[in-house]
């Protein structure tokens, strides 16, 4: 019974992150990080967005880097990135602090994720 709840609650995700636009849970995972309970729907559309463009600029630079775990140099780019990305395409409506939580839970996120990725 646990087991076909797993799938069901699994085969779920899957549909949301097609029902909400994206091309996988990745994406759909940096979207619920950033999402908040406040935002109307250009807000929504713009999120979605950004955690796209996030994700892709991210991947992008993590399959430049050699040794990116090893060092402190490469994740304070990826932190920087996350940092400045949000900075510039998130909405009016995310404050200094809220995008200070946002940057440090998507690089947890994509340090854990990530992590053994060469």
């Amino acid at each position: 019974m646990e087991l076909m709840a797993l799938a069901q609650s699994h085969d779920s995700e899957e549909k949301r992150y097609v029902r909400e636009g994206f091309t996988s849970d990745e994406e759909l995972s940096v979207y619920d990080l950033l999402f908040s309970d406040n935002l109307n729907k250009d807000d929504i559309k713009t999120i979605k967005k950004v955690a796209v463009d996030l994700l892709a600029k991210i991947k992008e630079k993590i399959s430049e880097m050699d040794h990116r775990t090893d060092k402190q140099e490469p994740r304070a780019v990826i932190n920087i990135l996350i940092r400045d990305t949000l900075w510039s395409e998130l909405p009016a409506s995310y404050d200094e602090a809220s995008v200070d939580h946002y940057r440090q839970e998507i690089y947890e996120y994509v340090y854990t994720r990530y992590r053994y990725v060469a």
